[in-house]
């Protein structure tokens, strides 16, 4: 438990680092040590009982949580306390494989909400990306996924329609990496992507669950098939602060 972790946390005020800075660190460090096997929200020490521990004024506490509140790592409910976040979701933006399998194996149950599901002349920026001609049309797929039943994602998915007729008719709140695959024989291999931070729109916002102007991941990514053929142009937006990007590094030779 986090109380336990912090009973032998102490700041060094000898150091020329303030204070509410070294209790962050405690913090944090706290906080994801927790996350490692946590499941639900649980309740987080109180203002009063940091400045205990941390032999330090209120002022000096408060600010030190600010910063964990901005951070996503703990929220603040008036008359009941200050509270953890449940385990945040990671995502490995270095490999490509189905969101649904990558939650799965993480040990969350991924379900999946079709907001909405048309026909369309691709815009010019989609048909740039998928080497289309104005006159091809895709598919624009917008869809909410979820892990364990909370929103931690919005895409918008452009297919050329030639390449997946009659995908409407699919159930489009299953995988569409395993539809593509296993309806139409297009096997995914290579993407180029892009990763960006933004504010979330209060839109968004909603449909998230979380603040307008919280912050956000904006992926975009075109996916190629084994044949380096484009086949998905995705524009999605991951919430800040229930998703971390991993990636595994090496020396290059």
């Amino acid at each position: 438990m986090i109380t336990s972790f912090l009973s032998s946390a102490r700041i060094n005020k000898n150091l020329p680092v303030p204070y509410y800075y070294q209790i962050i660190q405690i913090l944090r460090e706290a906080t994801s040590t927790q996350e490692m096997e946590q499941q639900e929200d649980i309740s987080f020490p109180s203002e009063n009982e940091l400045c205990e521990l941390f032999d330090v004024n209120r002022g000096t506490v408060r600010h030190a949580l600010q910063v964990l509140e901005r951070e996503g790592l703990i929220y603040r409910e008036k008359g009941r306390g200050t509270f953890l976040k449940r385990r945040r979701v990671e995502l490995d933006p270095t490999t490509l494989w189905s969101t649904s399998e990558d939650l799965r194996c993480r040990g969350w149950i991924p379900s999946v909400r079709l907001l909405d599901l048309a026909l369309v002349s691709a815009q010019p920026h989609v048909q740039r990306m998928l080497t289309l001609t104005p006159q091809d049309e895709v598919w624009e797929i917008y869809r909410l996924r979820l892990a364990n039943d909370e929103p931690i994602s919005l895409q918008w998915s452009y297919i050329p329609q030639r390449l997946a007729p009659n995908l409407n008719q699919k159930d489009l709140t299953n995988s569409l990496f395993m539809i593509l695959r296993r309806d139409y024989g297009i096997y995914l291999e290579v993407a180029d992507q892009v990763i960006r931070t933004r504010a979330a729109t209060s839109e968004e916002a909603s449909l998230l669950e979380t603040q307008s102007g919280l912050p956000l991941f904006e992926i975009t990514r075109i996916t190629y098939d084994h044949q380096s053929n484009p086949v998905e142009y995705l524009d999605s937006l991951w919430r800040g602060d229930r998703y971390d990007m991993r990636v595994k590094l090496k020396i290059s030779n």
